[in-house]
């Protein structure tokens, strides 16, 4: 794309720009169409040692008019393979990947006109050992839609749609142990795989509500665990049998959670430990509640995490997790928080932000590096 073509088509996202709870990122100029004052406690930031000191990272192709400082981001993906290339989902600005480590980030466009700059990118996953391949999981033109691309993100194609307008794509996975399997769920109540990369799809079940999140088994992929709006379901082996696979483990965590006047509707994430999947996860405004026996019974997680955060005096809500090699981290309110004993300690780091950490994302070569995204809400 020409640089003068290329310069107009960002100018005109700039109206497309708005601001929410969900991330942190955007493009701003002010109305005379000069660069707008930059706003050094928003967007993307980057630590290389672990939380102690860190850096804004929100430039577009190293043009200073141009700052990734106020777009809603809603997913995060890095490249295991180069772990300088991440790639950014928006809520309604589509998508933007950099390869130098965030020091610089660009819109992706697609070749084939289908991926629209308009589009929300609710997950991103990259093929580890085929790193031009990356699904996002997308809300495109009103439906949902995951696409593809074969070729790092210069074109793409749709590799399943839902029929029902408005009902995105919530996550996509790749098998962690087939790599030509794919997973996806959708807020039509679909849980589908694909055994060949996204060609073709079979369903796996049907749910009444719509699949929020699921993780399969990092050693075992016949291990899965789903998040619907209503329920926490576990399948050992597939969920071959769409009726009687399914293990529900619906009611043992709403007791625990009913103790503490909280609903299965408002769980914010599912993870397990990628060493033993019978530990699992889960978030709940600024608490983690851990399950050691594959769900069927539930405990809180001894955090440090503040009843109110100190930028915005909101609970400090912890959207996700980070989880590897016994090392466990999330942000909330305007802090890092990292456990290396399974969560028996934390250490605290200040993030330089005016507002609550929306999402975290480690580097899984180094776990100094760490990237926050970061939004402030009047």
């Amino acid at each position: 794309m020409p640089s003068k073509t290329k310069k107009i088509f960002l100018v005109g996202m700039l109206s497309l720009v708005t601001v929410s709870f969900s991330g942190c990122l955007g493009i701003s100029t002010n109305s005379t169409g000069t660069a707008a004052q930059r706003n050094d406690s928003q967007g993307v930031f980057k630590t290389t040692d672990g939380g102690k000191t860190w850096a804004q990272k929100v430039s577009i192709d190293g043009q200073p008019e141009f700052m990734l400082d106020q777009v809603q981001t809603v997913s995060i993906a890095i490249d295991p393979d180069n772990t300088q290339i991440l790639y950014l989902g928006t809520m309604g600005n589509g998508m933007y990947k950099t390869e130098n480590g965030a020091d610089s980030w660009h819109a992706l466009g697609d070749q084939n006109g289908k991926f629209r700059n308009t589009a929300s990118v609710y997950d991103i996953e990259v093929e580890q050992g085929n790193p031009s391949i990356v699904y996002a999981a997308t809300l495109n033109d009103n439906r949902g839609v995951l696409m593809k691309t074969e070729d790092g993100g210069n074109s793409w194609t749709e590799s399943y749609i839902s029929t029902e307008p408005g009902k995105p794509i919530r996550r996509v996975q790749v098998d962690p142990v087939q790599k030509n399997i794919v997973y996806i769920s959708t807020d039509q109540g679909g849980f589908l795989k694909s055994t060949d990369r996204g060609h073709s799809w079979q369903k796996i079940k049907w749910f009444q509500t719509g699949v929020r999140d699921f993780v399969v088994d990092y050693t075992n992929n016949k291990g899965i665990i789903l998040m619907s709006h209503k329920g926490l379901y576990k399948t050992t082996d597939g969920g071959v049998d769409e009726e009687k696979s399914w293990q529900n483990l619906t009611p043992a965590l709403t007791k625990f959670l009913n103790i503490r006047q909280a609903t299965v509707e408002q769980i914010t994430s599912l993870s397990i430990d990628n060493q033993n999947p019978l530990v699992i996860y889960i978030t709940y405004d600024n608490f983690i509640f851990v399950s050691r026996d594959g769900g069927l019974t539930w405990d809180t997680l001894n955090t440090i995490t503040p009843t109110l955060s100190s930028a915005s005096n909101n609970v400090p809500e912890i959207k996700k997790i980070g989880l590897m090699n016994g090392t466990i981290y999330y942000g909330a309110g305007n802090a890092l928080y990292r456990s290396d004993d399974k969560g028996v300690s934390w250490a605290s780091f200040d993030i330089p932000i005016l507002g609550d950490v929306k999402y975290t994302v480690s580097d899984p070569k180094d776990l100094n590096i760490i990237y926050v995204g970061a939004l402030y809400v009047k």
